[in-house]
């Protein structure tokens, strides 16, 4: 290649090893031509008309190359853009890189369900490839953070203030004309706010009753607003059918977002008068964020972290640093978890793993039993609580233990995911947005797994 007068090597050749080998698991046809189906299904007629968009094969290395080295949209057409050997491997050349709008778009085409299958595929190629041939098999959970700041009563009730303020003042600028006078209660609201920070740095008690009367005053202030917000959305909706085209759009996109903070709004108030005046820290349907409602209290008891906001995640894993299968946990019961899994296992390699390990929170003996008939020779699952001398004699012979020793690596397994490829928080909003980070979290740690594994190995 010849560039300002410059003889360079081939882009391949400045490749890392591994890299090169991704460059190769990437071309293969099956995981192409599952990004090119969901591609063609974005719109009605995708597939036959419009503007010739961005190639599938471009789309699935930009964004497996986004999750390979953790960066964001930015920094991916920033170092895209300047880079020989990423214009190489994501096929551009001397080619236009899509912007970081165009690829935000894009990444949401590819969904969870997408992924699955893509993950599916590469855990075929790994075994084909002999980086793993499913003979152990380890599962744990963890919890990934929901893209929300730290959740108090007070912050709640300041997002639902200005989410339904700013959503009727841009209802006012569309020209739909309110019953009332839309006011600002933007300095109030930090006073509200300021009293309150004030009144916790005392202690105890004191701490309690300081902050009582400014936390009526925030409650009384939400809950006006709230009601105005109603008020506004019945409204609008009586004269949203005599309007047209792009006015009635987005008119209806401020009503559907006025309706659904409206009713979290309820919830916010509910919760902070029970918990701050009323001293009651259970309550039914409690949330915490407005904008991701979905996010669940999480306490796994650790000393660093005792409490999280997110859900929680399954990770399967086989030997060779293989990442078999992820998944949200929504019924947050480990030990439910066991006998799917294997089943899972056994679907895709063909036969139970001979090992699977996993921690106390997996055992039931249920479940252990059931492991014993489908054919696992070796299960590895520590019995909690009390145990009996067979038991002990049981959970001390060699292979239990070695097994035990294997298991501890899933904990790194887990730690890489969130550190090397973005797994601890997700930076995708909404329920869908965690499935694709957890997705493309396993796509990656499995393509570098693959890419290592032949890169060390070269083929005869």
């Amino acid at each position: 290649m010849i560039l300002f007068g410059l003889v360079l090597p081939e882009p391949e050749l400045l490749m890392e090893p591994w890299l090169r080998e991704v460059d190769k698991t990437l071309g293969d046809e099956e995981i192409v031509e599952a990004v090119m189906t969901v591609m063609r299904r974005r719109w009605r007629h995708s597939a036959r008309r419009g503007r010739a968009g961005t190639p599938a094969e471009v789309v699935l290395r930009m964004l497996a190359l986004k999750h390979l080295r953790d960066w964001s949209y930015d920094e991916l057409e920033r170092e895209v853009t300047g880079s020989l050997v990423y214009r190489r491997f994501c096929r551009i050349d001397a080619g236009k890189v899509p912007d970081a709008k165009t690829m935000v778009r894009l990444g949401q085409v590819v969904d969870g369900s997408t992924l699955r299958q893509l993950l599916h595929r590469l855990v075929i190629v790994a075994a084909s490839a002999g980086v793993t041939k499913g003979k152990k098999m380890r599962v744990d959970t963890t919890v990934v953070e929901a893209p929300i700041h730290h959740p108090t009563d007070s912050g709640l009730c300041e997002d639902v203030i200005r989410v339904l303020s700013r959503a009727m003042r841009r209802l006012t600028q569309t020209g739909v004309k309110l019953s009332f006078k839309l006011r600002n209660v933007r300095r109030s609201v930090s006073h509200r706010m300021r009293e309150i920070a004030q009144g916790l740095r005392r202690r105890g008690e004191r701490a309690k009753r300081a902050i009582r009367k400014p936390y009526r005053r925030l409650l009384r202030i939400t809950g006006r607003l709230v009601r105005q917000a109603e008020r506004a959305a019945e409204q609008t909706r009586l004269h949203l059918r005599t309007m047209r085209g792009r006015h009635r759009c987005r008119v209806g996109k401020l009503v559907t977002t006025i309706v659904a903070a409206t009713k979290h709004g309820r919830q916010v108030i509910r919760q902070t008068r029970a918990r701050v005046l009323g001293a009651q820290t259970r309550t039914p349907g409690k949330i915490v964020s407005i904008f991701e409602p979905w996010a669940q209290i999480i306490r796994k008891g650790k000393l660093h972290r005792p409490t999280e906001f997110g859900v929680v995640v399954k990770v399967q894993e086989a030997e060779g640093g293989i990442v078999t299968d992820i998944a949200v946990d929504d019924a947050r019961a480990d030990a439910l978890l066991l006998v799917p899994a294997v089943e899972y296992h056994q679907r895709i390699f063909g036969r139970v793993p001979r090992t699977v390990a996993t921690d106390r929170g997996f055992f039931s003996g249920r479940g252990e039993r059931r492991l014993i008939d489908m054919g696992v020779k070796r299960p590895v699952l520590p019995r909690p609580g009390h145990r009996t001398r067979d038991r002990i004699a049981h959970e001390r012979q060699r292979w239990f233990k070695r097994g035990r020793a294997w298991r501890a690596g899933g904990e790194a397994r887990i730690s890489h995911l969130k550190n090397t490829f973005g797994m601890r928080r997700s930076r995708y909003r909404g329920r869908t947005g965690v499935h694709r980070c957890i997705g493309w979290a396993a796509i990656a740690n499995n393509l570098v797994a693959i890419g290592r594994y032949r890169a060390e190995r070269p083929s005869p």
